[in-house]
Parts: C-alpha cells; sequence; structure tokens
C-alpha cells in the first residue's frame, strides 16, 4: 500500500469514525428559554474526542494494512486489474 494511498484511506476512515465518536457521552441542556437548543449537548468535549477519534482510526488504518500485506485482503486483484507486485 503506498504512502498516499494510506493517507487517503486514513482520512475516510477519520471522518466515518467521527460520526461514530461524536454522540459518546452526550448529555442535553436542561436549561430552557430563548438562546437555548434543548439538543445542544452541556459539554462537548471536543478535543478529547478528536484524540480518541485520531487514534481510533490510526488502529482501523494499521489493521487494514496489516490485512493487506499479508495476502487476506487482495487489494491488487481489486484495483489493479488483478496484477499483484
Amino acid at each position: 500500500m503506498s504512502p498516499l494511498l494510506a493517507f487517503f484511506l486514513y482520512l475516510i476512515i477519520w471522518w466515518v469514525t467521527l460520526f461514530m465518536v461524536l454522540p459518546m457521552g452526550v448529555q442535553r441542556h436542561n436549561e430552557g428559554g430563548k438562546g437555548f437548543d434543548a439538543g445542544a449537548p452541556e459539554k462537548p468535549d471536543l478535543v478529547r474526542k478528536l484524540l480518541l477519534n485520531t487514534l481510533l482510526s490510526a488502529i482501523v488504518l494499521a489493521v487494514i494494512y496489516v490485512l493487506v500485506e499479508t495476502g487476506v485482503i487482495r487489494w491488487h486483484e481489486w484495483f489493479d486489474g488483478g496484477v499483484a507486485p
């Protein structure tokens, strides 16, 4: 797997897992009135979620990389017309 392909695959994995990580631990605002959205989280904790997402994406990419390099996933058959180097 080339570094450029790994980078773009990582970006795709990162965005997909972001939507999985964002709702974790969300508590809604109980305050009502003007200027408060009932669906807004009290404490979004975005820095922790972004770091967790980055780590989770790196682990998923590492697993995919190992599976491609060991031949469990036959990447070349899918994308290179069946020619393995």
